[in-house]
């Protein structure tokens, strides 16, 4: 077991607003991790990794959400999602790590075949839209590889998609996420998240160019995917549902983008 992920798994969840009013504010980061259970043993890990959550991560300080992966080469596989929170977070201490390490050690990890990608994202609150108290439930997720000295401009029109997105689709919550200690090796540099309920969501034509046009005009949609390819190296998505047996945290999403 990775001791980083003891450190993240034992800082306090705090319970912030997702709203940066101003520069001199910490920004919030989350961190995530991947968990392979061994195959011959998933009953005992869906049940330590359950017992586990339910005593230790179930509420405030110790929240945690698991995902099942739905595809890809990390299919079947669980992410572990802890956070918001700043990195000052980091500095608190948690009086029950011993025996949450203890319970992990004896009931959890004789049942993983691996833990990889351990990754801190950096929420970007101005280029996100959560409505207020939406479910969690099915997620979305991109991940961008951009080319490098390319930041600036990938902020630039990602600005420009959100907006489009925040006016003509506010029923749909997305969040933007920039990797922190991103590796010209890994190419996980971007991380865009969309919410949704029902599968059906993903078969629906979401007229993102129609609308896209509606606010920057005609023949703006293909200059802008143009730009976007000189700026990216690539993607790789995955389809996320939450995992409430799981899960230490409900699905109720509590924090908002809005003002």
């Amino acid at each position: 077991m990775k001791s980083i992920f003891y450190w993240m798994m034992l800082i306090p969840f705090l319970v912030f607003s997702q709203n940066q009013s101003d520069n001199n504010e910490e920004y919030l980061i989350v961190g995530s991790t991947i968990f392979s259970a061994k195959s011959d043993k998933i009953k005992e890990f869906s049940e330590g990794m359950k017992n586990h959550n339910e005593q230790f991560h179930a509420e405030g300080a110790m929240g945690v959400r698991i995902f099942t992966i739905m595809n890809g080469q990390n299919a079947y596989d669980y992410m572990a999602v802890i956070g918001p929170m700043p990195w000052s977070a980091f500095d608190e201490a948690s009086p029950t790590q011993e025996a949450h390490d203890e319970d992990w050690t004896n009931n959890v990890i004789p049942y993983l075949e691996s833990e990889e990608e351990v990754t801190f994202w950096r929420f970007h609150n101005n280029l996100s839209h959560f409505p207020s108290n939406f479910e969690m439930s099915k997620l979305r997720v991109s991940v961008w590889d951009i080319a490098r000295g390319k930041y600036e401009d990938m902020i630039s029109k990602l600005e420009m998609v959100t907006g489009v997105l925040k006016e003509k689709s506010p029923e749909t919550p997305f969040a933007i996420y920039t990797n922190e200690f991103s590796s010209t090796n890994s190419g996980q540099d971007l991380s865009v998240v969309y919410f949704f309920d029902d599968f059906a969501w993903l078969g629906k034509d979401q007229k993102l160019k129609e609308k896209f046009e509606e606010v920057h005009g005609a023949g703006s949609f293909n200059s802008f995917t143009q730009e976007w390819m000189n700026i990216t190296n690539g993607a790789s998505q995955e389809l996320w549902v939450y995992n409430q047996n799981l899960s230490g945290i409900g699905s109720q999403v509590t924090t908002s983008t809005e003002d």
